[in-house]
């Protein structure tokens, strides 16, 4: 946002507002300077900032008075609030009244640059978050900028702009649900209903009924006749999750009436048709499950009319610290704790490990690490917390067994049998060993202890 940003600068000495003001213009950032509280307010009134940086203590009008206002009638505006040593309380009263950040007088040059940078994207990311949670009809709510998902974006918009079956295959965690609700927004039945049921959550005896419906009486218990969800669903999208755990005999239900594009309810010989568009979702290997006699070859070309395949996060790890800011950044406004961030050796491990839980490992892993981190900054001890097991094996191998020979050796396998003894407690580690966090990280990832 460089070079477009808009700040406006309050502060009634003179000699301090205007450096700031050099300092910023010569960032390449538009500044606006007012004299106190009450001018601030009138500009703010007539334009749209990006950034206000406020002392506190003025005349007509205090920073708390332009805090308010910029509270309550300009949510897309942060403000960074200036404070004199001895005055770092106010500062944090400010912090709480929804101040962004703060920074203490007299400041360093790099110092209220970096607070700016820093409250810029915090911006421009909050932004982002907004067109991601907005149902767009042309949008899509998948994060990440990589080739592989702006190709999966692609091939999203062209499903969506026809009314064909589609089959989304992919890893558990990749976003199956989601592309499939996209698609359905994207298209022209996004004003009908999109219904989902997972074919693996639902008993056998019961998926029939669940997906035809069934008349009153059909079978114990059917007090009621039910419509069934491709009635349900009926102008819009019916999406059937974990298909490749359909037993076989559903399958051959479900076949003949794709084929026949209507449905007949539990108990009714009367078949009704069906408006629907179907897709499908599996993490199975269907054409493995149709050799090994598991899944039907005639259903799978019936539901593979399209096809999406959606990489696993591994294939695009350059995507991983734009979905970290975004986890933190619903941590941040659920919890307000706007100054919550992430240690650099807390990402490093995040982009070493490889999340066989994929995006949605990611966001809970991050969401959790934040929610509990004990400080505004998330460290490794917290991330390895909520991380699966299989990053954090330690166990030997056949290789691994013979005795150290070498001081690195040695060196290794203390650190090794220090992480097992304190259950993988790497603050305990630390207290045992006599080293920093940081110098602890440095040496896991020398003796590969991931």
């Amino acid at each position: 946002m460089t070079g477009k940003a808009k700040i406006l600068v309050i502060d009634d000495q003179d000699g301090m507002r205007r450096s700031l003001a050099i300092l910023l213009h010569k960032e390449g950032y538009h500044v606006v300077e007012a004299e106190n509280g009450q001018d601030a307010i009138r500009y703010l009134n007539e334009n749209a900032f990006d950034i206000v940086i406020t002392d506190l203590k003025m005349s007509p009008g205090t920073g708390l008075d332009v805090l308010f206002f910029v509270r309550e009638r300009l949510p897309m505006t942060e403000v960074i609030v200036m404070t004199g040593y001895g005055t770092v309380e106010s500062a944090v009263i400010a912090m709480r009244m929804g101040a962004f950040d703060y920074i203490s007088k007299p400041f360093k040059n790099e110092e209220i640059l970096h607070r700016v940078q820093k409250t810029l994207n915090h911006i421009e990311l909050r932004r982002t978050i907004d067109r991601i949670d907005k149902v767009d009809l042309g949008g899509s709510p998948l994060i990440g900028s990589s080739r592989a998902m702006e190709t999966l974006r692609d091939v999203m918009a062209r499903l969506a702009r026809v009314d064909l079956p589609v089959l989304i295959t992919g890893e558990t965690g990749t976003g199956k649900n989601l592309v499939a609700r996209t698609i359905h927004k994207s298209g022209s039945r996004s004003g009908g209903p999109f219904v989902s049921i997972n074919c693996a959550g639902v008993p056998e005896n019961l998926l029939e009924s669940e997906l035809f419906g069934h008349v009153k009486g059909a079978f114990t218990g059917a007090l009621l006749e039910r419509k069934g969800l491709f009635l349900e669903a009926s102008g819009g999208t019916l999406l059937l999750d974990e298909i490749g755990s359909m037993p076989v005999s559903m399958q051959a239900k479900l076949l003949d009436c794709l084929q026949d594009q209507s449905v007949r309810p539990v108990g009714s010989n009367k078949a009704i048709p069906f408006n629907v568009r179907i897709m499908t979702a599996t993490n199975t290997d269907l054409v493995q499950a149709i050799s090994q006699g598991a899944f039907r070859e005639d259903l799978f070309y019936r539901i593979r009319v399209s096809h999406i395949e959606i990489p696993p996060l591994r294939k695009h790890r350059e995507d991983i610290p734009l979905l970290v800011q975004y986890a933190l950044e619903k941590v941040r406004q659920e919890y307000k704790r706007p100054g919550l961030e992430l240690a650099p050796e807390a990402m490093a491990l995040l982009l070493d490990y490889d999340f066989p839980g994929n995006v949605r490992e990611l966001l809970n892993s991050v969401s959790s690490a934040a929610a509990m981190a004990s400080g505004d900054r998330v460290e490794p001890d917290d991330i390895s917390m909520t991380l699966t097991s299989r990053m954090f094996d330690l166990g030997r191998t056949a290789t691994d067994s013979a005795t150290p020979s070498t001081l690195e050796d040695w060196e290794g396998e203390l650190i090794r049998k220090s992480i097992e003894k304190h259950s993988r407690n790497l603050g305990a580690v630390c207290s045992e060993l006599g080293i920093a966090r940081t110098t602890l990280w440095r040496k896991m990832n020398k003796y590969g202890l991931r």
